[in-house]
């Protein structure tokens, strides 16, 4: 049974950057698999200030 992906969704501030699976955001925008994770997460949401700054939000999966 193949695994499904999730969807992420990279914005700065209110702009909106990329979308797709986390492989291909890396690719795309030339950041690594665990940066991008990190920044999905809520320590760094608590960390930084929302303006200005990258966030990843996980908006999905597909099969």
């Amino acid at each position: 049974m193949a695994r499904r992906a999730s969807i992420y969704a990279i914005y700065r501030g209110d702009s909106f950057i990329d979308v797709g699976t986390l492989h291909e955001l890396a690719r795309r925008n030339k950041i690594t698999v665990g940066t991008l994770l990190f920044k999905a997460s809520p320590t760094y949401a608590q960390r930084t200030k929302y303006e200005g700054t990258v966030r990843v939000y996980k908006i999905g999966q597909c099969q």
